[in-house]
């Protein structure tokens, strides 16, 4: 029967080894958060620089246009003045008035776009300051998350020598079938206490001839269900 108590301190120890294992995934789920916050910050800091480069680009486009627009009511204006017929004269104050609409039209438009490209710049400044800021916090929980994993590591260490001693003084058909049991699991929860004739961990109901081999030390039993090892309740656990 003393195996039992083996096998209560070895699951003992596996459940330490998973919780000092879940508070390593935790802390590393930090950096794992904030590089992911800044991969999507790289990604938006680049599309806006994107954006902006051709804001930049369609404001220069006008500006010619602009230039070229002005140039042409200039000529029309000073055609004006020189105009020997009322024809003439009509057909020049449409062309003024229309020239005169247009420029307006994209003198609009290029200050839509400088306050469009002063928003961007803006949220592009925002980004560098997040990434800037951010690089430094990194560094910082890296080496909170090493200092603190390396603490955990050593825990899991001194919980995996005092299960190889454990195991070595299993006899060879105790250390198997707990081996064995084990690879089965896939959670390590390996063995399940019995409350009467039922499985604490799956509440199947055991037979009376497992219980029966299982309370008299005969054999190791699990669940037909579960799979894992029935220990029974009347052995103390660690």
């Amino acid at each position: 029967m003393e195996h039992f108590k083996h096998f209560i301190e070895l699951q003992s120890l596996l459940s330490k080894i998973s919780l000092h294992e879940d508070n390593i995934k935790s802390e590393e789920a930090r950096i794992i958060f904030l590089e992911s916050s800044r991969d999507k910050r790289l990604q938006e800091r680049d599309q806006l620089l994107e954006q902006r480069d051709q804001i930049i680009k369609v404001s220069n486009e006008h500006e010619k246009v602009l230039f070229e627009k002005e140039r042409d009511l200039k000529r029309a204006t000073d055609n004006l003045t020189q105009a020997s017929s009322e024809a003439q004269m009509k057909s020049l104050e449409s062309e003024i008035e229309r020239l005169s609409l247009l420029t307006d039209q994209i003198q609009e438009e290029i200050l839509s776009k400088l306050e469009e490209q002063e928003n961007i710049e803006n949220k592009i400044n925002e980004a560098k300051e997040f990434l800037t800021g951010s690089s430094e916090t990194l560094e910082e929980i890296r080496r909170e998350v090493e200092n603190f994993s390396n603490n955990e590591r050593k825990e899991i260490s001194n919980y995996r020598e005092r299960i190889e001693l454990l195991l070595e003084s299993l006899s060879t058909s105790h250390r198997d079938f707990f081996e064995q049991t084990l690879k089965v699991i896939k959670d390590d929860k390996v063995i399940s206490f019995l409350n009467g004739k039922i499985c604490a961990r799956c509440r199947y109901e055991a037979s009376s001839t497992q219980i029966t081999e299982i309370e008299n030390g005969r054999s190791n039993e699990v669940c037909n269900n579960c799979s894992r090892i029935l220990i029974p309740s009347t052995i103390n656990s660690f």
